[in-house]
């Protein structure tokens, strides 16, 4: 076994900013490993230090730290017991983790030539998935015409980035409140914006009521506080960066919070999948998340988990490929139509062994 570190800084064709951040450019950490000296998988994370602590140069080093276990690694049930035996670690490094075991898997799935979801015993669903519309905090001119161009499309869910300057936020809102759209359509992410929750319930309050859910509206992991909002807010609260390993929803209880599943942040398909799981137990609804700035290699991950909930989360984001990337890794950019959607019984990659990409390594960056 053999395992090789790339980047992709390739360039957006718009710059992206939101409350956390600006990004221009990809920042991924992207893996190959090469198993029985000939079968190669492909593996990525976007890791951010605001969401789980991690660099580029951090995930580095985990898979410096943790070569040796790692070349013990077989099959997929001594993957599941790798990740079993280093739980705590894992925590500590989602990100590094992730790419890691999703080259594996994609090595695993062509050694025995089955999907991955047929490695990890996933039926495969045949329908179409309804990507989310994600608007970031630009310039007011910008984002009419994204807007108007989302609506146009018949996107079906909206997610807007919230700047903190109330006067932009409020017309940004006004513009969707004017196309009486379902309610159901808007939701906010405020990118742990507020301190305080009176601080976020004046600031919301101000808003046009013309959405149903809020993302991360305190700092992450404020346990205490998000509780107390949830008391007060109308709207349901979207747990992203409060939540990156399953141990942290047993804080939470009922309909009203919603978990963003990010594979990447999660450490990882099975991970992601465990989330899930005790999302279902604890009668949580979920969002199936991804990052800014994903290729194909996180997308196909991301339908891992989506065929895992049967298509029933209440949005879903990412596959915007080339929509936002000038270039993709996959020879075949993975992303959603011009209406947003995704139409799995025709997306040939599901049925191709592993991940199913042709991974153009010409274009990469050895790290």
């Amino acid at each position: 076994m053999n395992f090789e570190i790339f980047s992709f800084p390739v360039p957006f064709r718009r710059v992206f900013r939101h409350s956390s951040a600006s990004r221009q450019q990809a920042e991924n950490f992207i893996v190959r490993v090469t198993i029985n000296q000939q079968i190669t998988g492909w593996g990525e994370s976007c890791p951010r230090e605001y969401v789980t602590g991690e660099t580029i140069a951090s995930c580095r080093q985990f898979l410096k730290d943790n070569l040796e276990s790692l070349y013990g690694i077989e099959n997929i049930d001594s993957l599941r017991s790798w990740i079993d035996n280093h739980e705590h670690v894992i925590d500590q490094n989602p990100s590094a983790f992730c790419a890691i075991e999703l080259a594996l898997l994609d090595a695993f799935g062509k050694e025995h030539s089955v999907p991955i979801e047929t490695l990890l015993g996933i039926d495969q669903l045949r329908e179409a998935t309804n990507y989310s519309a994600v608007l970031g905090d630009s310039p007011y001119l910008v984002y009419w015409l994204l807007a108007q161009r989302y609506r146009v499309r018949g996107f079906r869910s909206v997610k807007i980035k919230l700047s903190g300057n109330l006067n932009s936020d409020r017309r940004k809102l006004q513009w969707w409140q004017t196309k009486r759209l379902h309610k159901r359509t808007i939701r906010l992410d405020a990118n742990n914006m507020w301190n305080s929750v009176e601080d976020c319930l004046n600031y919301l309050e101000q808003l046009p009521k013309a959405y149903w859910a809020v993302e991360e509206p305190l700092q992450s992991r404020d346990f205490t506080g998000l509780t107390k909002l949830a008391e007060r807010i109308e709207a349901n609260i979207i747990l992203d960066e409060s939540v990156t390993q399953t141990n942290d929803l047993t804080h939470y209880n009922g309909e009203n919070w919603i978990v963003n599943l990010r594979v990447s942040k999660l450490g990882g398909i099975h991970r992601a999948i465990q989330a899930a799981q005790m999302a279902k137990t604890r009668n949580l609804n979920t969002i199936v998340g991804a990052h800014v700035g994903e290729t194909s290699i996180l997308t196909r991950a991301g339908i891992v988990l989506i065929q895992y909930l049967k298509n029933s989360q209440l949005a879903t984001e990412g596959a915007f490929g080339t929509h936002l990337l000038t270039q993709d890794l996959a020879t075949e950019s993975l992303r959603f139509a011009r209406d947003g959607q995704l139409h799995l019984s025709k997306t040939r990659c599901l049925v191709q062994p592993g991940l199913g990409l042709n991974v153009q390594k010409d274009i990469l960056k050895p790290e």
